[in-house]
């Protein structure tokens, strides 16, 4: 599993539920990385965005999946998804194939166990928010963050992760934003190997 993020320099992610910058040339270097692929965030950040990412399986991690498919806010968008099974048969997140947008899934699920059962965690991206980047970042090889060089007001912040992983290179720059890759460092365990072996 690779993280991504967005962080200003005193390291705020998110502003009451929002994202507190409008960069187009970042949302766009998002798209390109996670585009046909897995991407795993919370029930906060999905609730943000507002609606699945197109062309990705979405899996929203939350302890109260039924609250989320009762919500008025996202009753059209439940209503026309057909529910199908997906990974485990005696814990199955609920999934959903939504109409009219090619690859694009939605699923809910209250942790990270079915994704692995099915064999995706490894190649899925972690997309916040900060609860989930701080619980889950031990498990990440990579992480991609983009930084904006710029102290920002906000309420969510990116946890400390430079003791477990090592600076590569800048992947992307322009004039407001650099993203940096980061990669796990070799005095910290293989998160995947770590996990076989503890089976």
């Amino acid at each position: 599993m690779k993280a991504i993020a967005a962080m200003s320099l005193n390291r705020v992610i998110g502003c009451g539920g929002r994202i507190p910058w409008h960069l187009p040339e970042d949302f766009k270097w998002f798209k390109r990385a996670t585009s046909g692929q897995v991407v795993i965030m919370g029930r906060k950040t999905f609730e943000s965005l507002g609606k699945p990412l197109p062309g990705r399986k979405n899996y929203v991690l939350t302890h109260h999946p039924r609250k989320l498919i009762e919500d008025p806010r996202f009753a059209a968008l439940f209503t026309g998804a057909k529910i199908g099974s997906a990974a485990h048969p005696r814990r199955k997140p609920l999934q959903f194939v939504l109409p009219g947008s090619p690859g694009t899934e939605l699923c809910l699920a209250r942790g990270l166990d079915s994704l692995e059962r099915a064999g995706l965690l490894d190649s899925s991206w972690l997309a916040g928010g900060a609860q989930l980047y701080e619980q889950f970042l031990p498990r990440c090889t990579d992480v991609y963050l983009t930084v904006i060089p710029r102290v920002i007001e906000g309420d969510a912040h990116f946890p400390p992760f430079e003791d477990l992983f090592d600076f590569v290179d800048v992947t992307l720059k322009t004039p407001d934003f650099e993203v940096r890759h980061y990669r796990r460092n070799a005095q910290q365990p293989d998160p995947a190997k770590r996990r076989h072996s503890e089976k």
